[in-house]
């Protein structure tokens, strides 16, 4: 059985990226995994405000807005998905489940942020496709 992974933020890109990897899966036995990664949230300055409750209950509220609007895309399909939701740094957490669920192909969308961004802030496209043991599809 075939695994993808398709890592999702609720943007247009992953958008594009969830329908593309659900067309793969159509009809062949594949495994679709959709992955949401939440940002840690770990600052002094956030857990001075905030308790680890309130910021573990804000991730939740976020992974299944995410969620939601995945599986509203995914429900056209007869494809079945299963979803994870990991907290830390996309990149490095992308990779992880990868490595976890032993995924045969990743498939994500790219925001494109331009090259300054990229350049200050890295890509997780970028990053993903550097450090992984798969075949990796990014969708424009």
């Amino acid at each position: 059985m075939t695994k993808i992974l398709i890592p999702v933020d609720g943007s247009a890109g992953s958008d594009k990226a969830v329908r593309f990897g659900i067309s793969l899966a159509h009809g062949k036995e594949a495994e679709v995994i959709v992955l949401n990664v939440q940002p840690g949230f770990n600052t002094p300055n956030v857990k001075r405000f905030f308790s680890p409750e309130e910021i573990h209950s804000y991730q939740e509220k976020l992974s299944k807005e995410v969620l939601d609007h995945t599986l509203e895309i995914t429900n056209e399909q007869a494809t079945p998905v299963r979803t994870v939701v990991r907290i830390g740094d996309p990149g490095k957490e992308i990779l992880e489940e990868a490595k976890k669920s032993s995924v045969d192909f990743i498939v994500m969308g790219y925001r494109g942020l331009g090259p300054v961004k990229r350049a200050i802030l890295g890509s997780v496209a970028t990053h993903v496709l550097h450090e992984t043991h798969c075949p990796v599809m990014i969708v424009p």
